[in-house]
């Protein structure tokens, strides 16, 4: 009788302690403060690079950047350390015209708002069509790779 009642003891002790213990183990880690200090805060757009390179501005210098060709291109990322982000961009009207020319027109601003997370040192935006961005120090870059109407890279930097 007293090897049932301290089997059972040592059973129930056991049990105690894997549930108090696995709550520490099964947590995600998450972003520290000092994480979350450093990345959030105002991202404005330092590149916007397209392939080929256009001479939108006709000063017969053709630029990769369209910062360099179009004074209405802007963009700003707000990233906060509640782990939302606003994204305020102007969206570019791209018409292609030959031989790897196109017309480019700034058109409607746009408003985005989600939520961000830092996953293998990528900044990943919630809506996925915002895409994910490379964090270097203070500089954000996603890079598509893809040739116009589409781009190549855009960059931005902490303010």
């Amino acid at each position: 009788m007293k090897l049932h009642y301290a089997t059972k003891l040592l059973s129930g002790l056991a049990l105690l302690a894997m549930i108090s213990c696995s709550n520490s183990s099964d947590e995600e880690p998450g972003l520290s403060q000092e994480q979350l200090e450093t990345i959030s805060g105002m991202y404005n757009l330092t590149e916007y690079i397209v392939s080929p390179a256009q001479d939108l501005n006709n000063d017969e210098v053709f630029s990769e950047d369209l910062l360099d060709e179009l004074n209405c291109l802007n963009a700003s990322l707000i990233l906060r350390e509640d782990l939302s982000f606003s994204l305020f961009e102007i969206q570019l009207d791209v018409t292609s015209i030959t031989n790897d020319q196109y017309v480019i027109f700034c058109g409607d601003n746009k408003t985005t708002s989600g939520t961000w997370d830092l996953v293998n040192n990528q900044i990943v935006l919630s809506q996925g069509t915002e895409g994910t961005y490379s964090i270097n120090g203070t500089v954000l870059t996603r890079t598509e790779g893809n040739n116009l109407p589409d781009f190549q890279r855009i960059v931005f930097e902490k303010q």
